[in-house]
This record gives structure tokens, sequence and C-alpha cells, in this order.
């Protein structure tokens, strides 16, 4: 009886091929939505800048917070920050103070009050530079913050700095002299966000 040579089949390397194909996609795929969860984890919350030029003003050489920064930064402010924290799981706010480079001449007694910053806003400290000033509004605005937000937010960390703005005696030019819309964009206060080393956070907004 004569036998039947069998024919090789045409499907298994189809099949292998389709199987090869599915693996490739499928790991594409994880990679792409791997990169994209990166992306999003190490997304940075945005700076919120209360600039002089829009009613966030100071009075010269002061860091007392006047009621029409307070209107502003209430109803304008408040509300975006508190998306951003409850966006990106923010559990950290840092408040930066800068300054125009205007000399700020004058003996500081702030390092008597250096163990509690929140009785500045209350107490006569005297701001002998630049960087002294910055700081005492960034403290200002944090101790404003403070108040408000920890009405909503528990665990929230405040940290308060200063960018001051470097003066070179030599380059001074009088005030007379000064661009006065350039010093206006100087003086500012800037609020970032950030979270702890160990928190990580997909944005939800």
């Amino acid at each position: 009886m004569a036998t039947r040579k069998h024919r090789p089949s045409l499907a298994a390397p189809w099949l292998a091929y389709t199987d090869l194909l599915s693996s490739t996609l499928m790991i594409l795929t994880v990679a792409i939505v791997a990169s994209a969860l990166a992306k999003l984890v190490n997304q940075k919350p945005p700076i919120i800048r209360l600039s002089d030029a829009a009613d966030y003003r100071f009075s010269t050489g002061s860091y007392l917070i006047s009621p029409q920064f307070r209107k502003q930064l209430a109803s304008e402010q408040l509300p975006e920050i508190e998306k951003v924290i409850r966006c990106y799981g923010i559990d950290t706010i840092e408040v930066i103070g800068h300054t125009d480079s205007r000399p700020n001449p004058g003996g500081s007694n702030l390092d008597s009050f250096s163990q509690d910053k929140n009785k500045i806003v209350s107490a006569n400290v005297s701001s002998g530079s630049n960087a002294d000033l910055g700081l005492l509004r960034a403290i200002s605005v944090e101790n404003l913050l403070r108040n408000s937000l920890n009405k909503k937010f528990q665990n929230l960390d405040f940290r308060s700095y200063s960018a001051s703005s470097f003066v070179s005696p030599e380059n001074y030019v009088s005030s007379s002299n000064v661009n006065r819309d350039d010093q206006q964009v100087k003086r500012r206060i800037e609020v970032r966000f950030t979270r702890s080393e160990k928190a990580t956070s997909i944005p939800r907004c």
C-alpha cells in the first residue's frame, strides 16, 4: 500500500510570524504606556507668580501685606493654588521673595526672631538688606497661605526663601534713572510646589 507523503504545513510559519508580531506589539504598547506614566509622574506643577505689577504690592521697604494684596490673593490665586495641591498631590509649598535692585540700607534685627518666624509679621523687625526684605515678604505670604490652606489640607509643609537682588555699588545708578517697569517686574513673590522625595503622584486634573 502506497504511503501518502505529508506536505509541510504552510500555516506553521504564518502562526509563528503572527505570534512574533503580537509579542512585539505588546512590548511596544507596554513601553509606550510606561513612558507616558513616567512623564506624568515627573510632570512639574506650575509656578505661581504674584507680581508687583498685578496689585500684589508691598510698600517700599515693608513686608506687611496690604488689604488689597490679601483680597487679590484670596479671590484670584487661592483657588488656583488649591487646584494645584489636589491635582499634583502636593505636600510642600515654597514661597520665594524677590526684590528690586535698589539698596535697602539700615540695621537688621532679623536674627533676633530667627527661631520663631510666626512672630515676625507682628513684630517690629527691621530689614537691613534686600535679602532680609525678600525673606520677610516671603514669610508674610507664607503665613497668609498657611492660615488659609490648613483649613482644607493637612500635613502641608511650608518653606520661605529670599532671592533678593544683588546690588553692586559700583554699577548702581540713582533711583531717578532706574527703569520703573523693570524694577516692578523684579519685585514679586513666587509660589512653588513640590512633593517629598518618597512621594509620587500622577496629576489627576
